[in-house]
């Protein structure tokens, strides 16, 4: 688990994040479940608070019977979705649709996990002794860019994000970075912002753990380029109470710095 640890120390060195790094894992069978290293839920709970936990440092598991949000168990693929989803008519009802052809628009363009689960467990990701399949990221809008920097320097542009406003912990930052083995922001959704009880000021960043592991090494490596004075000597005082070598950080060299006074010239 270097691999991990090496990318979430890099992240946090990088970054002043307010709250934990959250790791999703699926679990495909009951013994897998039961296997799962967390505390199950023993009363019905949604996705997004359990993600919510996580942020606070506390994990846990559970199966579609202790899933609070039918929203979440067939963007997890807990359940199949019903016929009134498939239809529209029940994004329709929510009333953020001007009629049943948009809602049934979205519904259609809405990421499912395509697999069948038994259970989830969700915890922070530095409490896991194995790799997760999603990482999630809630933070505030300066570190999102952050991130998205990280993983355009390891990857390029991210062409396709997908964001609406709805489903954000289970879809947009589980399901469609799955399934798409990318990355995906969320400004969160009314329904997790009032289960969850989320700040107004944040936001959440969902990817593949594969595609975290390169976007915590693109935030690192591009400390120089986009951080100001201030925050790189802050983050070299982080720096130095750890093993990781300096990526290069220097005064007066971030882009735009080095843009200004070229002009100034």
């Amino acid at each position: 688990m270097l691999d991990m640890k090496n990318a979430l120390d890099k992240l946090n060195i990088s970054l002043d994040l307010n709250r934990k790094v959250v790791g999703v894992r699926f679990l495909y069978t009951k013994k897998e479940f039961l296997e799962a290293d967390a505390k199950e839920a023993r009363t019905k709970i949604p996705y997004c608070v359990m993600v919510k936990i996580a942020t606070h440092g506390f994990g846990l598991k559970a199966t579609l019977e202790t899933s609070g949000c039918g929203g979440a168990t067939r963007a997890l693929g807990l359940e199949k979705p019903k016929p009134e989803f498939e239809s529209g008519c029940e994004y329709h009802s929510f009333g953020l649709y001007k009629d049943l052809t948009i809602a049934k628009n979205v519904v259609d363009n809405i990421t499912l996990c395509k697999h069948e689960i038994y259970g989830v467990m969700v915890k922070p990701l530095e409490a896991f002794n194995e790799n997760p399949d999603v990482v999630i990221i809630v933070t505030d809008a300066y570190n999102g860019m952050r991130i998205v920097q990280g993983y355009t320097y390891s990857y390029g542009t991210k062409t396709d994000f997908k964001l609406t406003g709805n489903q954000a912990v289970c879809s947009e930052c589980t399901a469609y970075p799955y399934e798409k083995d990318s990355i995906n922001i969320s400004m969160f959704c009314s329904g997790t912002r009032y289960l969850a009880g989320w700040e107004t000021t944040e936001m959440a960043v969902g990817l593949s753990y594969s595609k975290f592991l390169g976007t915590a090494e693109g935030v690192f490596r591009t400390i120089n380029g986009a951080e100001g004075n201030s925050a790189k000597k802050h983050i070299k005082k982080k720096l130095e109470m750890t093993n990781l070598s300096n990526p290069g950080i220097y005064e007066n060299d971030a882009y735009y710095i080095r843009l200004s006074n070229r002009d100034d010239n």
